[in-house]
């Protein structure tokens, strides 16, 4: 999978996750709000981030409904390793930001690879940064969670409900 930056004005940003030659979901943040408009096959959401903390910062998603649904913290502001807490359960990424700028998404303790992404089509920003917190990548990361898990879930369900 792998993020893409598609149109960039004032008032909009937006976004594409793609799995090979097939667009799975977008993305558009608004500049002027808090909020971001999410559409893909299985449903259609509003989603809102705010950054929380002073020493230890952390991006907070929230649903159209105002309901905490999961963070993102770096372990050290600029460096290339934090974690995920999404519905209970804590997940630890590795970004490799200088290079490729791939994503790597882990069990809580870090022994299966869970998601692989690439930010490669976002990084210009994220370089020149000190916190990726200061970028859209937390957001995209969080809602790249929720979206994959959400998508599992939901084929699991099916494949238990049809035997």
């Amino acid at each position: 999978m792998k993020w893409v930056r598609v149109h960039n004005n004032a008032a909009l940003e937006n976004f594409e996750l793609w799995d090979d030659q097939i667009k799975l979901a977008g993305i558009a943040f608004s500049n002027h709000t808090r909020f971001a408009r999410f559409v893909c096959k299985m449903s259609k959401r509003i989603f809102s981030f705010e950054k929380r903390g002073f020493l230890s910062v952390k991006e907070i998603i929230r649903n159209e409904y105002g309901i905490k649904m999961g963070e993102m913290e770096e372990k050290i502001p600029g460096g290339k390793r934090g974690y995920i807490v999404l519905d209970g359960k804590k997940y630890n990424y590795v970004f490799t930001k200088n290079t490729s700028g791939e994503l790597l998404l882990y069990d809580e303790l870090m022994q299966n690879c869970l998601l692989k992404c690439s930010f490669k089509g976002i990084c210009n920003g994220l370089t020149k940064t000190n916190s990726l917190l200061e970028t859209r990548f937390a957001s995209l990361l969080l809602v790249l969670c929720w979206y994959t898990f959400q998508t599992h879930s939901n084929a699991i369900t099916k494949m238990v409900s049809s035997h």
